[in-house]
């Protein structure tokens, strides 16, 4: 049996949330719109210092904030697409473009690392400019890293007054851009001090830490491109089965992004079960399922009668 989203979930219950996710999602994207005008501001200030003072570290360090920014970006993307409703020619939505984009950043991101890389190792063989670092890049770098402090902040306490892990991982990916502007200061000290090649060797640490970052964009977003579940069947089934009238809850599948979960699943019911009952239980277990995992954005329910115990499991309809 095939439920949609104003047939499944009970009337009052499907109102309700349907009201709430549109203002959780309100709430979730000002909270993006605002950390991307930060993040873009701190990744600008870096990349001008960075070409005005020759520093391959403070440009690298530009790479992660701009990655900090083009998360913010792909999540709004993501939010718009989840709430544009499906059509014929996209019958399940068009959510995948997020994840297109978030790997072609990533491939930048890539290209960008190798170039950087190349200009680090010829800093280090005394081929390169030397950085010209004044009281002005301490203060560039020390006041992204108070931006950064606020924003990751900001979005942990969000996070967890919206419920939202979108936002969580977010502040995770702006939290790592702290550790990596601390290098640049201990890089700029050791110039200070005399040791040029300092700012060689901390845009090789930066390449690892912004190339670790690379590699977890490829590894979030092409399991979603080859469609690997997201919802473990154990929660599934657990919520399926505390509904009274459900014998039996199988092939449970989910796939997309995050915070736009498809489900379908097989459910078992009495034999004798007639077919308005049985389409007022899938309903009401799609309004638990909701409940417990509000990142659904579609449910598809099975129904089948149970097998009687002179079929056996071979009697079971699919």
């Amino acid at each position: 049996m095939n439920n949609s989203d104003d047939d499944c979930a009970a009337p009052t219950d499907a109102a309700a949330i349907a009201t709430a996710a549109r203002v959780r999602g309100r709430a979730v994207r000002r909270v993006f719109v605002i950390t991307l005008f930060l993040n873009a501001a701190v990744a600008v200030a870096k990349a001008l210092y960075g070409y005005a003072s020759h520093s391959l570290s403070v440009g690298t360090d530009s790479l992660h904030s701009i990655l900090d920014a083009s998360s913010n970006v792909l999540a709004l993307f993501g939010l718009h697409w989840a709430a544009v409703p499906a059509d014929e020619r996209h019958p399940y939505g068009r959510r995948k473009i997020e994840i297109l984009a978030a790997l072609g950043i990533g491939v930048l991101i890539v290209i960008g690392m190798f170039e950087f890389a190349e200009a680090a190792v010829q800093s280090l063989r005394g081929r390169g400019a030397a950085p010209e670092i004044g009281a002005a890049g301490f203060a560039v770098v020390l006041a992204t890293m108070v931006v950064n402090g606020f924003v990751t902040r900001y979005e942990h306490r969000k996070a967890h007054e919206l419920g939202s892990t979108l936002l969580h991982a977010d502040a995770q990916h702006t939290k790592s851009d702290l550790y990596a502007s601390a290098a640049v200061v201990a890089s700029f000290l050791a110039v200070r001090a005399g040791f040029a090649w300092a700012d060689g060797v901390a845009t090789l640490v930066l390449v690892v830490l912004v190339s670790h970052v690379a590699w977890e964009v490829f590894k979030e977003n092409v399991p979603i491109l080859i469609d690997a579940a997201v919802l473990d069947p154990a929660g599934v089934i657990e919520v399926a089965r505390d509904v009274p009238g459900v014998r039996d809850v199988h092939r449970v599948r989910s796939r997309g992004v995050r915070h736009a979960v498809e489900l379908d699943l097989h459910l078992q019911v009495g034999a004798d079960m007639t077919l308005t009952a049985a389409h007022a239980l899938a309903r009401e277990i799609e309004a638990q399922l909701r409940v417990k995992f509000p990142e659904l954005s579609d449910v598809v329910i099975h129904i089948e009668p149970a097998p009687t115990p002179a079929q056996g499991a071979s009697g079971k309809i699919s």
